[in-house]
């Protein structure tokens, strides 16, 4: 059977296009693939300048004055007329107990009331000028059940009278960033005190410093604790009911007229450390108003592992002929806190134009950055796990594997060039001959 010139044609247009297109994605396209990486991200608002509560939900609660701060980092997560100028009440406790603490070197001391410190003084026991107790059981006595007057024995033991021990507490409470606060006595009765004021903020700060006392800590922790007055055991029951909750650690409850119902609490519920202050509440809702803030921090702020350095972020090729995949792991984890419904968390990957191998281990090869609200919270530097060296065998093959490739399509082109050429000049001799 003859075949025409148009079979083979057709044939030979076949084959050709089955060889270019078998050999076409290799001359176009790099021997690599592109690894793409988009990072997660939440969506929240803005964080707020300067010492102002990083949100603002809302949260019912009867205090005039609240606030609630990680006492680990001292940041403001939410707050309620906190810079306001207020009286504190039995608050005022808290810089009483812990300047007694860094100020009297032995706390097993034996004194005796005097005149001045006798009375009950709106205490719920009375001392007898000439008692004899310890300088601790007076601490205790003023931390746990609120006693005015042993805060006032305090003061005489440390400075000799009370003015110059409040001048000393004014003194810590600037010194520790409590600059709203002054103090004109040292158990917080302001009925003849109108200038004895401080804030929801001050009172936090207090709070966070004096919590790293570990006596201090301990005391104001205490539900319930024995004093030994003369030789009678005085049972305290601390007036912060909240103590008996097993992530309530202290910390002072407060009351006047002027003041309302105060409490100040710190809390280490699902591992977080916070201060809750709440003033001028009211006895049904003091407690209450406190849990609100922790619960409301349990449910909303957590501290995420935002990059985990154990998680290669992201794959880079260097090499010249041979394109070698590197992945990339933070050179450290970052960690941060952040609302989980609303705070807008975004990581910034940058890797450098390097392309040239060797790679050694723990290069560094580009920069990874958190982000939280538009304010950078952390970075760290992209590196390599591994080292890996220059493959110049490698290279080579690939190399001669690619200029083989070319050889062997322009050696097909040409073949059947010529046949195509040899089938026309067939045509035309054979034309020619026949007529």
């Amino acid at each position: 059977m003859k075949i025409t010139r148009f079979a083979y044609t057709a044939i030979t247009l076949f084959i050709l296009i089955i060889t270019i297109s078998f050999f076409f994605p290799y001359l176009i396209f790099p021997d690599h693939k592109t690894v793409t990486f988009k990072a997660p991200a939440w969506h929240l608002p803005i964080l707020k300048d300067g010492n102002i509560a990083l949100y603002d939900d809302y949260i019912e609660i009867e205090a005039e004055n609240a606030i609630l701060m990680d006492a680990q980092t001292g940041s403001i997560l939410w707050e309620k007329n906190s810079w306001q100028p207020v009286y504190p009440a039995s608050i005022t406790k808290i810089m009483t107990g812990i300047v007694a603490i860094e100020y009297i070197t032995d706390l097993g001391a034996v004194v005796e009331i005097s005149k001045n410190a006798s009375g009950s003084n709106h205490s719920f026991f009375a001392f007898q000028e000439g008692d004899r107790i310890t300088l601790l059981g007076l601490l205790k006595a003023a931390l746990i059940s609120s006693h005015n007057n042993a805060t006032i024995a305090l003061a005489e033991y440390v400075s000799g009278n009370t003015q110059d021990f409040v001048d000393i507490m004014n003194d810590k409470a600037r010194d520790i960033g409590a600059y709203n606060t002054n103090f004109e006595n040292t158990s917080g009765l302001d009925s003849n005190s109108p200038g004895h004021k401080t804030t929801a903020y001050d009172v936090a700060l207090m709070a966070r410093y004096a919590m790293q006392d570990e006596l201090f800590r301990e005391i104001v922790g205490t539900a319930s604790a024995e004093i030994l007055i003369n030789d009678e055991y005085v049972l305290l029951e601390n007036t912060n009911r909240l103590v008996t909750y097993d992530y309530i650690k202290g910390i002072k409850t407060g009351y006047t007229e002027n003041a309302g119902f105060c409490l100040a609490i710190y809390s280490d519920l699902s591992g977080r450390e916070l201060i809750a202050v709440v003033l001028n509440s009211s006895a049904e809702s003091r407690e209450s108003d406190a849990l609100k803030l922790i619960y409301w921090a349990d449910n909303n702020i957590k501290t995420l592992k935002i990059v985990d350095s154990t998680i290669p972020l992201e794959t880079v090729e260097v090499g010249d002929s041979t394109r070698i995949d590197i992945d990339l792991y933070a050179q450290e984890d970052i960690s941060a806190t952040v609302h989980i419904s609303s705070d807008d968390v975004k990581v910034i990957k940058t890797v450098g134009s390097r392309t040239v191998l060797p790679a050694d281990t723990e290069e560094i090869m580009g920069e990874v950055t958190v982000s939280i609200n538009g304010s950078d919270v952390g970075s760290t530097s992209l590196v390599s796990k591994v080292a890996v060296d220059e493959p110049v065998i490698i290279q080579e093959i690939v190399k001669d594997s690619r200029q083989k490739r070319i050889i062997s399509l322009i050696a097909i082109l040409a073949f059947y060039f010529f046949i195509i050429i040899f089938i026309i000049f067939k045509n035309l001799f054979i034309k020619k001959y026949k007529y």
